[in-house]
Formats: structure tokens, C-alpha cells, sequence
């Protein structure tokens, strides 16, 4: 069958738009041994010009190393998450050379800190922790480094002209101290949404010490305030519910990232992957729709995908409520003078796909789910659309079950924007004395009219981890701590609380923003000199004694895991008449402002981690791009790379064209948090600022005046033609990705896996070896083996991090990337699936791709150092100083995963192994050898994982246990989709799954024997 009757009958798995009907092309680039770019080769390999440039870009301006001693501070006791034994009892101390773990929290998700000689090295999620439930996302997982990130504030400074000076806190405090004793009243603090109880009773006894004030709390990208006012107008009490992802058999989002950056991420990723989990012996997977005007990780995901127009959030919803009145609901009222044919045709979609979708609805009344939300639903009437959500709920039977008000995420009014014009109101009336600004960016985030407005103010200070576009228009920058440094607490869902305990004293002169604050107030709160006594006297008070608060920094939380109270209260009576008559929305072209998973809103942008993560469904990294369907595209002339220029009533924009299947005709989206100007060396000029484009708070539904190419092109680092594998030509029955639907897979667990086309020669009933290939060779202890559920998997790219993290893997740059030098070991392949042609049922899927340690591995027969070797217990090894970089091995590599060390990605310009400039080294991982240029490297199983953990079962005299050992990307993934142990014992977890039914090898024709099994890709269908 020749290659396009294939794609048209929706059975092909292709890479990518541009190469969909090009075979010539997609064969040139699956038989190329190294990726080559049309672009000119980078010269700037050599070893000073690339170190002196590239590398401070990558990783920051070099400081002195002041601060290994870190800033001393009074003795603050933190506890380590698990008991440390002697003979003699419990002790608390650590031993040089050994790691220990440290309970936390971020951004209120549960984790646990590795330490390691006073140093924090990694991140994970805490499993007992009943929020986290021990996943954690890219962003936490890159957090790590930005304790260590050169470009933090490192003093407190005064500001004067945009430039910041250092100055002294003595001299800090006794300046704020002098305003505040002036302006009386007149204070007003501002900071970020905050979940610390602890640290909002500070703010009101601060207020008080000093005359009054006012707490405004502001975000201009947070969820929260919609839902919450939804909540109130729908039921009379604004809150924010849980969503128990896990209890719904069918879901819908409209414009909702919920497993990517919607209120709980982790969370809702952890709890709908519980519903895809087939390997629990569970016989069906719930059903998900995804309406989506930009596609979103959570939509690529979806078994029914549906564009729709920015702005058109509502009319969706709106839509969904005339199919279930079609089926007997009692939704008829709402909809006016609307049908379901006439709403379909302005929608532009098909009736039937809308009807599906809310047949799988009403099938499983009280068991399906609703949702809605995020920067691109943030239209005009974002509270109305959650209106409309909440009604849908309630008509659905899920209020109460599925929507859980009786144990919300949070109580009360989340007003940020009415904070917003709150504090605006105040400035121009000069009614402002001191304001302090809390992790508040508001002149990037606002417009560059803040910073008159800060003007208004008698004094003002910026409490923030670096000189930012805020900080550099204030008076004085009151330098902060990061999390890693400071103590606190956290009630990121009603009910459950955690403590934040810091893994290491500061590594500069800085102070938290409580700290600050007392220090501001003459240097005592309530009694307390220091935030550390304030959070400890609080909570040993609730606790009632010392020992059970030790227990609380011991566990992290208050609550675990099993102990979760997850009893929904009754169903509320829904407001019919908070339903608003929908306005009806312009024709044309309409903008989508979004937040990618890796830097969000623009406060990760200078990790450098983050910027070269590829996006999950563009691959795109570092920039951001304007986004075009192929057929707005087409019309325009438009192809990817082209430089184009958007304007809308107000603003203009000159970004990168990307193409993207799978959007409406009419939406165009751009991704908020670059454009940074004052954020650090990394991030300062990555792409552009789209804040600017946003109208009264509005990011979606933005009417377009134009879009027109400028003539110029500017080549995005997309890693998605890098690394193409071949399945062989000729064999299109021999997907890389192996699918079926939850129907076959009832039938036939082993539906969707193509027949091995390898004879196989057997003994016993166990395979000796395969025909052509030598004896199966014999492991008499452990042999390793990885397993990856496709179903489950969701392409978040958290185990990129991690795998990033934990083996020392350089960041390359935007210039190496576009030539195809990115060092991931670890990627995450995304095909489309179905007809490019009908965006609406055209499916995105996702492959992790590692090495895949073969029995007979191509890569060791071609080396002539043997560098790389064959393990005794199955893994494909690395011998870092015997590698003389000839590249064979890549050359040999079927599965295109070995990388090259192009540069000195990890030295210093004077040539001498420092892992990086000071402090960024001090956050690499002392148990992995640091590659240096000229050296080949791949994934190794984590191999000092591995190493660790025999050593201590040995130490007491036993082997190890299934699940004991958990690789980086097996750990960090929240769907568990990876699973890893000794396949050699057939009781463990992957050794059944690597010889179930539903697993295959990739690219198994080729006879290597690869030790990573791929189960097959299970989804619902309508």
C-alpha cells in the first residue's frame, strides 16, 4: 500500500505536518545517521570562543564562590524524612558521603529534597503526601537550579535610574522603617496568591505593628478567580472544588490544560491516569474529549479532540447543554432560541462529534466530569463560561461526586483582578505610603504604565529573588530566599497542610519575604525574631508538643495519602439565573494567549532546563512562535519559520510562523512568559513579550486585524525531524507506536501488537535464541529491564527533567539545538494519528525513546576503544574515559538515541572541569561523571541508582526487591507509566508486563533484542 492511502485510511502514525506526504524526505531524514541542519553549521565548537559564550549564556555571569560557607544565620533544626538508626537509637546528624532526603513543599505539591553534604541535589514528589501523591512536574523537577542560578539577587540593593546598587539590610530597614513611621496607614503590601496560613498571619500582624494597610493579593494569569466566582454565582458560596479526575469513567475539557498548568496540575495528571491504567487488570479506560482552541498537553491526550475558535469557550459549552436536552436532560431553558444545528454551525464543527460527547456524558451521569479554564478560556466571560460548566455538572448529576464542594481546594472570594484595580485606584490617588511588592511582576506582566504608577507610591519596595522588570522600577530590592532556603507552610487544598523546611542555609545575603517583614516591623512579630520561631511556635501550639512538630517536618504533612478524606457532600441547588443570555461573538480571526508546561507565566524563564524542554506537541524550544493552522496558513502563505507580523486593534507583534494541525481555521495562539528584559542571561531577549497583546485582562478571544509575512524567517530549535527512526521501508504494518481501542483490547488483550516476524528457536517452551542472532546469553543475578505503558503515558516530559537533573545532561543552546546537538537522553517522539485533513478527529500520541540497552547491540560491535560494552546484568555500558569520540556507535544506533559532546558544555573558558560557573555546579550530581567534549553518552539505566541500592541490600545481606529501585524518569512520572526492575525475576512488576500480552519491542525486525518493552496504546472510542 503506497504511503498516502495509508495516511487517508487514518492508520499511519506520522511526525509531523510538513513531511506527511513527502517520502522522499521523511526516508532521507530515518536513514541519515546524523541530523544535519539546512542552516550553516555553528562554528563555534572551539573551545574558547564556545566556552567564553555560549556557556555564560547557558548557565549564567560567573560570581565569586563567597558563599560555600553559605550566609550564617541562628541554628534552625531540620529533620530528615526518614529515622536515621544506630545501635544506640535515633540520631539526627548526617554522614559525609551519604544522601538523605528532606520533606517539603513546592508551590504546594508535596516533595522530597536529596541532599547530599549540606547540599540539595534532586527533587521528587513525596507519596505520601495526599495532594502530590509523589508526582512532580518539569518545573519542579528543574527547580533545583534555581537555587544555584548565578543571576538571583545576591544582596539587597537600591534602586536609581533602573540600576540596581548594592546596599546593606541595616541600611534597607532603617529606610523602610523611616517610611513606614511617616506613612502610617498608608500601607499597602501586594503579593502573589498565597496558600501559607503562617505567612498571612504574619502579613496582619505586620499591618498592625505598623498602623493599618491593606493585603492585596493579585495574579493576572491565575484560574482560581474565575472558578471561584463561577462557584458563587452558581451556588452561593465562592470556592475553589476538587475535581476527582479519578472518579470520573468520562470527562470534558473546554480549553482546560488541567494535567499541565491548571490548578493542580499533578495532581489531576496522577488521578486521570488512574483511570488509563490497564495493567491493574482493569478492562476499560474512561473517555475524554478535549475542546481546545491551542493544542494543550491534556488535549493531546484526548480520544476526541474538538477545535473550536478562541472566544467560543461558552457557545461550546452551550452547545454540549442542547445535545443533552436532545437526550432528555433538563437543559432546554438555558439555550434560548439556540439548536444544537445552529450553535454546531457557528462553532464550525460537526453536530455528531458534539453529540458524542455528550452521550458519553449522560451515560455516566454522577460519573463524569466537566471542566473548564486556564489563560486561554480567560475570554470575556470567563466567569459566565464557568457558570455554564457548573450547570452542566449539576444537569450531569457530578455535583457533589465527581465536583467535590465539600472539601475545596480553597474558600473564599479569589478576586485578584478587582485587587488589581483595587491597588490601581490607590496609586493614582496617592493614597499609597510604602508598598511592598511580593513576587509581583507587574510592569512585565501588566505593561510598561507601572511603572508610573509605582511612582505614585512614597517608597517602594520589591521583595524578589532577582533584579526584575518590577524590582528595577521600585526603590529597593529586599532580595529573597529561595524555597530550598526557607521555612513555611502550605494549605494547597482545604484541610491538608504541609511544612516547608529549607534543605540548606542561604546561599547569599538574602532574607525570606517573612524575614523581611519582621525586620521592616524593628525586628520582632508576635514575640518572634525570625519566621522560623514563628512557624514553630504556631504549629507546636496546634500540635500540642515539640516532638509531634518534629513528626510534621519528619511526614511534610498533616494528612497522608491513605488518609485522604475524599467524601463529597450532597449536590447543591444550581442557580439557573446566574446563566447570562450569551452575547453573540464576532467572525474572523481570534488570539489565544497560553502557558507552555515548561516556563508558564515567565517566572521560570531563566532556567535554562525549562527553555530547551521541548514542547509536547510543537517540539519547539526556547522560543515562542505564533501558531497557524494549516489551513489559515495555506490561505495565508504562510509556512513555518516565516517571520510574521500580528496586530490587533491596540498592539502588534513580530514573532516566528510554527504550524500546527489540529487548530481551528480561525485561532491563532501565542504563548505568554518570554520577552523577558531584566530575568537573567538565559532569558533575557528569548522570544517576545505577548502580555502586551492581552486587552483589560482579557488573553483570549482577541480579535486579529491582521496577519501578514514580513519577508524574513527565523529558524525555531524544534527537535521534532531530530532522531527519526526507521521502520522499514516497504512494512507499513510496522507502527512504532502499536494501537487499538478499549473494544479490541476486551476481545484480545494482545490486540493492536503486530506478529514478531523474527522465528524464534525454543527449548522447553522458553526461547533459546532467535534465527541469525547468537545463544540467548545467561544472567545468573539481576538483568534489567525497563517497561512504558503508552496508554498511560501522557508526554508531560517531567522525566526529561528528571533525567536531565540526576545525570549532569548540559543544556546545549537555541543555535546547537536547531543543528540537532540536543543532549536529552531521554525524548518524548509525538505522532499525529488520522487525517490532517479533519483536525477533529485527528488523534496526538506519545513515545518516550531511550537507549534501549539491546542484548545484541549494534553500537558495541563498531567500537574500536570499547567504550561502550555490554554489562553483566543486561545494560548497555559507558566507559567515559575510554571514548575517543569516532561516533560509530551513533552511527550504528538503530533507535538514534546515543548524543555527542559537541563543546565543553560543562567547563569553565580557562578549560579546567568545574562543572560551571559558581554556584551552578554545586548542583550537579557528585555519583555521575561529568562528560566533557569528544565524549559519546546515553542513557545507563541510572546506573548509580543501581549501584546504590546493591550496595545497601548487600550491606544487609539480601537482594533486592521488586520496586525498591526506581530509575529518574520512573520516579519523577506521574501517570506510572514506566516501570523498572529485574526481569530476571518473573514475579516482578516488569517482568510480567515485558511478557504480557500487550507488549512489543521497537523496531524488533532488526533482531537486536532490545530490554525496554512498549505496551500497547489502549484509547476509548464513540
Amino acid at each position: 500500500m503506497d504511503n498516502k492511502n495509508f495516511q487517508k485510511e487514518k492508520k499511519a502514525h506520522w511526525l509531523s505536518f510538513e513531511l506527511r506526504d513527502n517520502e522522499k524526505e521523511t526516508k532521507e531524514l530515518q536513514r541519515s545517521e546524523f541530523f544535519t541542519s539546512p542552516d550553516p553549521i555553528i562554528a563555534r565548537i572551539k573551545s574558547g570562543e564556545f566556552d567564553r559564550k555560549t556557556f555564560l549564556k547557558l548557565m549564567g555571569a560567573g560570581v565569586a564562590m563567597t558563599s560555600l560557607n553559605c550566609v550564617r544565620k541562628p541554628v534552625e533544626k531540620i529533620v530528615p524524612y526518614v529515622d536515621l538508626k544506630t545501635e544506640e537509637g535515633t540520631f539526627d546528624f548526617v554522614k559525609h558521603g551519604h544522601s538523605y532526603h528532606y520533606a517539603t513543599v513546592y508551590n504546594g505539591t508535596g516533595i522530597l529534597v536529596k541532599a547530599k553534604d549540606g547540599r540539595p541535589l534532586k527533587l521528587e514528589g513525596n507519596e505520601n503526601h495526599p495532594v502530590s501523591q509523589g508526582a512532580l512536574g518539569a518545573q519542579g523537577q528543574a527547580a533545583i537550579f534555581d537555587l544555584y542560578d548565578p543571576d538571583r539577587a545576591q544582596d539587597p540593593a537600591s534602586i536609581s535610574g533602573g540600576k540596581a546598587e548594592k546596599t546593606t539590610w541595616a541600611n534597607l530597614d532603617a529606610k523602610v522603617q523611616e517610611a513606614l513611621s511617616k506613612n502610617k496607614g498608608k500601607t499597602v503590601i501586594v503579593t502573589k496568591p498565597l496558600d501559607s496560613p503562617a505567612t498571612k498571619s504574619l502579613i496582619g500582624d505586620f499591618l498592625r505593628a505598623v498602623g493599618g494597610g491593606e493585603h492585596y493579593e493579585i495574579s493576572l494569569t491565575s484560574a482560581e478567580e474565575a472558578v471561584s466566582k463561577g462557584q458563587a454565582a452558581s451556588y452561593g458560596r465562592a470556592l475553589v472544588p476538587n475535581y476527582h479526575f479519578d472518579l470520573a469513567n468520562a470527562i470534558l475539557s473546554i480549553d482546560c490544560d488541567f494535567m499541565g498548568s491548571w490548578l493542580s496540575p499533578e495532581e489531576h495528571q496522577k488521578d486521570f491516569s488512574k483511570r488509563r491504567n490497564l495493567r491493574n487488570g482493569a478492562k476499560d479506560v474512561n473517555f475524554f474529549a478535549a475542546a481546545e482552541s491551542i493544542p494543550t498537553m491534556s488535549g493531546s491526550n484526548a480520544d476526541l479532540r474538538l477545535p473550536i475558535r478562541p472566544g467560543d469557550q461558552s457557545k461550546f459549552a452551550l452547545a454540549i447543554a442542547a445535545a443533552l436536552s436532545e437526550l432528555g436532560a433538563n437543559t432546554k431553558d438555558v439555550l434560548g432560541n439556540a439548536t444544537l444545528a445552529s450553535l454546531s454551525s457557528e462553532l464550525g464543527l460537526s453536530a455528531d462529534n458534539i453529540k458524542k460527547t455528550a452521550k458519553a456524558l449522560w451515560e455516566n451521569k454522577g460519573k463524569s466530569l466537566v471542566v473548564a479554564g486556564g489563560v486561554s478560556a480567560n475570554t470575556a466571560d470567563a466567569v459566565d463560561l464557568q457558570v455554564l460548566v457548573n450547570f452542566l455538572n449539576s444537569a450531569l448529576e457530578n455535583d457533589g461526586k465527581t465536583v467535590d464542594h465539600a472539601n475545596p481546594k480553597k474558600e473564599g472570594l479569589a478576586d485578584y483582578s478587582g485587587n488589581l484595580n483595587k491597588l490601581t485606584e490607590a496609586l493614582k490617588q496617592t493614597k499609597v505610603g510604602v508598598l511592598f511588592l511580593y513576587d509581583t511582576n507587574l510592569v512585565y506582566q501588566g505593561g510598561e504604565h507601572w511603572k508610573d504608577f509605582l511612582h505614585k507610591a512614597a517608597l517602594v519596595v520589591s521583595l524578589t529573588d532577582r533584579a526584575d522588570e518590577t524590582a528595577l522600577a521600585s526603590n529597593y530590592l529586599a532580595s529573597t530566599t529561595h524555597f530550598l532556603e526557607s521555612w513555611g507552610d502550605a494549605e494547597v487544598t482545604k484541610g491538608i497542610f504541609s511544612i516547608q523546611q529549607p534543605a540548606i542555609r542561604p546561599l547569599f545575603d538574602t532574607r525570606s519575604f517573612e524575614d523581611s517583614l519582621i525586620a521592616f516591623a524593628g525586628g520582632s512579630l508576635g514575640g518572634e525574631k525570625v519566621f522560623y520561631e514563628y512557624v514553630k511556635n504556631s504549629w507546636t501550639k496546634k500540635l500540642g508538643s515539640k516532638q509531634k512538630w518534629e513528626d510534621l517536618l519528619r511526614a511534610g504533612t498533616t494528612v497522608s495519602a491513605e488518609n485522604r478524606k475524599k467524601t463529597p457532600g450532597a449536590g447543591r441547588g444550581f442557580n439557573r439565573g446566574a446563566i447570562k443570555k450569551l452575547a453573540s461573538s464576532s467572525q474572523g480571526l481570534k488570539l489565544a494567549l497560553y502557558e507552555k508546561i515548561s516556563i508558564g507565566d515567565g517566572r521560570a524563564a531563566n532556567n535554562s532546563l525549562l527553555q530547551e524542554l521541548p514542547d509536547p506537541v510543537t517540539k519547539v524550544t526556547w522560543d515562542n512562535y505564533v501558531l497557524l493552522s494549516p489551513a489559515l496558513a495555506k490561505e495565508k502563505g504562510i509556512q513555518s519559520n516565516d517571520v510574521v507580523v500580528l496586530k490587533t486593534a491596540k498592539q502588534s507583534i513580530e514573532l516566528p510562523a510554527q504550524i500546527q494541525p489540529g487548530m481551528h481555521k480561525d485561532a491563532i495562539g501565542i504563548a505568554i512568559g518570554y520577552g523577558r528584559t531584566a530575568a537573567g542571561t538565559i532569558a533575557n531577549g528569548v522570544g517576545k513579550n505577548a502580555y502586551t497583546l492581552a486587552e483589560n485582562g482579557v488573553y483570549s478571544g482577541i480579535s486579529v486585524s491582521s496577519i501578514e509575512k514580513t519577508g524574513k524567517t527565523y529558524k525555531l530549535a524544534c527537535t521534532q525531524h531530530h532522531h527519526m527512526m526507521s521502520p522499514g521501508f516497504g512494512y507499513e504494518e510496522r507502527p512504532l507506536i502499536q494501537s487499538t481501542t478499549i473494544d479490541e483490547y476486551r476481545k484480545d488483550p494482545a490486540a493492536g501488537v503486530k506478529e514478531s516476524e523474527i522465528p524464534k528457536i525454543k527449548k522447553n517452551g522458553q526461547m533459546v535464541y532467535a534465527v541469525g542472532a547468537n545463544p540467548v546469553h545467561e544472567y545468573p543475578g539481576y538483568r534489567w529491564g525497563m517497561s512504558i505503558d503508552l496508554t498511560a503515558c501522557t508526554g508531560c516530559a517531567s522525566c526529561v527533567i528528571a533525567c536531565q537533573v540526576e545525570n549532569n545532561i548540559p543544556v546545549v543552546g537555541r543555535d546547537e539545538v536547531r543543528v540537532g546537538r540536543e543532549m536529552h537522553w531521554i525524548r518524548i517522539d509525538r505522532y499525529y494519528i488520522g487525517n490532517p485533513d479533519n483536525a477533529e478527529d485527528m488523534q496526538i500520541a506519545h513515545q518516550p525513546v531511550m537507549c534501549q540497552h539491546c542484548e545484541n547491540a549494534p553500537c558495541e560491535t563498531v567500537c574500536p576503544v570499547a567504550a561502550t560494552v555490554h554489562g553483566s546484568e543486561g545494560t548497555n555500558d559507558m566507559v567515559y574515559n575510554r571514548c575517543v569520540g569516532t561516533r560509530y556507535c551513533s552511527n550504528n544506533c538503530p533507535y538514534k538515541v546515543r548524543r555527542y559532546n559537541w563543546a565543553q558544555h560543562w567547563y569553565n573558558e580557562t578549560g579546567a572541569q568545574k562543572g560551571g560557573k559558581a554556584p551552578r555546579y554545586l548542583g550537579l550530581n557528585p555519583e555521575v561523571t561529568v562528560r566533557g567534549r569528544g565524549v559519546m553518552e546515553k542513557c545507563t539505566f541510572c546506573s548509580s541508582r543501581i549501584a546504590e541500592k546493591k550496595i545497601q541490600a548487600k550491606n544487609e545481606g539480601r537482594t533486592l526487591k521488586d520496586g525498591e529501585l526506581k530509575t529518574a524518569c520512573q520516579q519523577s512520572c506521574a501517570a506510572d507509566a514506566i516501570s523498572f526492575g529485574n526481569i530476571n525475576d518473573k514475579e516482578s512488576e516488569v517482568a510480567k508486563l515485558s511478557s504480557g500480552p500487550r507488549s512489543y519491542r521497537l523496531l524488533e525486525y532488526l533482531n537486536v533484542g532490545p530490554s525496554v518493552a512498549y505496551l500497547t496504546r489502549v484509547r476509548a472510542k464513540i
